[in-house]
């Protein structure tokens, strides 16, 4: 089994830092014609990173300075062994394909890249038309056109990197955020989403409630994550969630093996084209990063399961509100599966994710077909069998790393003020992966945005159906009960992917 780098591996790939529930993506753009500055600010970042290495609790580990600890264990110490919390902070990187040039990656060297990386999300239509090929397949269509959106897209200024930002208070935040932008002065401008008013910081802020790790629409978030081969968390999981959840480390860094037992590296790269740059590898250690703002329109989303628990049940109680729900997600708000567990199971206080579809629920009368996580992961139901379509299902995992914003709108509409009931809220969509085509843009567009996926034939993901039908069928006995008119529960307000090197490659092209 291969020992992973996780010395020079940033740390989102393995924590989603859940302590610093404070968090602001800072956007930003090199100043033109500044590349020496430009590299000297990403070298000075480079010692500030906070890096994944120290898996094992290491109770000895030097935490350094309160206010920048730069690595897993040191983040930790500081977590356990003082009460002085209020200036922790966490700092990750990550850059466009733009970003890369502006560094002097040309040529040989960034064709390496993705080439949906390189096209980046939103790529403008071509020959006439209206989207294009990349936008139809993610369904950013209509209203979520990018024309429309708020950062990214179509008609906002080009981004060529993102700082990802994250304190343990609003204050450590704002300090935080405050003195990045004072070192990036004079090597990289910030992008001001369009939401933002001019007079607060340009940065996109966001959120987690340790208490109630729940999104907007109020279900439990971030259950079903896939584990990274070698591990603690791999090597503790029983045979039955090894089998489903624990996946190789190249699905998710570059320069390992994969599920396909292929390697994907940028080794030699610039051979033949810059003798100085022979052996540097710009990919080595490093992860795509998806980023997506998904706004989410909870009051529509609460009124439409009212409305159609009046209709099933005959009462619009909680009970049958939660269960109207709980078929359009595929899990319960407190994150139970709908898969009934077995006599025997001792999955103890945490949701249950060792189900299977196939095997368990084959005709979707426990689990809708078409809800939301069973088309996010279909486990072993679409294969030649199941065990293949398993191995298939690891190709396609991506790591969530996502953030919420807004104000949460609570299920008692009395206590709720005008402001806070009209007020903007959603999710800031992040997530980590290898290969954007074939694990997000895979599910996104033959998962999620399948009209045909499963046996079914024209309906798409109950939650964020970004195009086409807005049905649902909820696989019942003596008859299917069929939802329609589903409103658009999630809108695209911006995106962009980004390329989350190693520390070494950072290095590298500050040099």
């Amino acid at each position: 089994m291969e020992t992973v780098e996780w010395d020079d591996v940033q740390a989102l790939v393995l924590n989603g830092y859940p302590k610093l529930t404070k968090s602001a993506f800072l956007l930003w753009r090199f100043v033109p014609d500044q590349q020496i500055a430009a590299k000297r600010w990403i070298a000075d970042m480079t010692n500030r990173l906070m890096r994944a290495d120290g898996l094992e609790d290491d109770s000895d580990a030097e935490p350094g300075s309160v206010a920048t600890p730069v690595n897993l264990p040191a983040l930790k110490n500081l977590h356990n062994k003082t009460s002085h919390t209020h200036s922790i902070t966490a700092v990750n990187l990550a850059l466009t394909a733009t970003g890369l040039t502006a560094l002097g990656v040309a040529g040989g060297e960034l064709a390496f890249f993705a080439t949906e990386f390189q096209e980046g999300m939103a790529p403008a239509p071509a020959n006439g038309q209206p989207f294009s090929r990349r936008s139809s397949a993610l369904g950013d269509v209509d209203a979520n056109s990018p024309v429309q959106w708020e950062w990214g897209g179509w008609e906002n200024p080009p981004i060529d990197g993102v700082l990802l930002l994250y304190a343990s208070t609003p204050q450590a935040l704002e300090r935080l955020v405050a003195h990045e932008l004072t070192a990036m002065q004079g090597a990289a401008n910030p992008v001001r989403p369009q939401s933002i008013p001019d007079g607060d910081p340009p940065v996109l802020k966001s959120w987690i409630d340790r208490d109630k790790p729940r999104e907007h629409f109020g279900f439990r978030d971030g259950i079903s994550q896939p584990l990274i081969k070698g591990t603690p968390a791999a090597n503790e999981a029983s045979a039955k969630q090894t089998q489903i959840s624990v996946v190789n480390p190249g699905e998710f860094l570059l320069g390992y093996l994969n599920e396909r037992n292929a390697r994907v590296t940028f080794a030699h790269q610039a051979r033949g084209e810059h003798t100085d740059l022979q052996d540097r590898d710009l990919g080595r250690n490093g992860t795509y990063l998806v980023f997506r703002q998904l706004e989410q329109d909870v009051p529509a989303f609460n009124a439409f399961v009212a409305s159609t628990a009046e209709r099933l049940h005959g009462t619009a109680d909680t009970m049958a509100q939660d269960q109207v729900a709980a078929q359009l997600l595929g899990r319960r708000r407190n994150g139970d599966p709908l898969i009934r567990p077995p006599a025997d199971s001792t999955s103890g206080n945490e949701p249950r994710n060792d189900f299977l579809y196939y095997f368990e629920d084959r005709a979707g009368l426990q689990c809708p077909v078409g809800a939301h996580v069973r088309r996010a992961n279909p486990r072993d139901a679409l294969g030649p069998d199941p065990e293949t379509a398993l191995d298939l299902s690891r190709m396609h995992r991506i790591i969530r790393r996502s953030r919420l914003y807004g104000e949460r709108l609570l299920p008692d509409s009395t206590q709720n003020t005008t402001d806070t009931a009209t007020e903007k809220r959603g999710l800031h969509f992040i997530c980590l992966n290898s290969d954007i085509a074939g694990q997000f843009e895979m599910i996104q567009h033959t998962w999620m945005n399948n009209e045909h996926f499963d046996r079914l034939y024209d309906e798409t993901d109950p939650l964020s159906h970004y195009r086409g039908p807005n049905r649902m069928t909820i696989q019942s006995r003596p008859a299917n009960v069929r939802l329609t008119d589903l409103p658009r529960f999630v809108t695209v307000r911006g995106g962009a992917y980004f390329f989350m090197p190693g520390i070494t490659a950072l290095r590298a092209l500050a040099q």
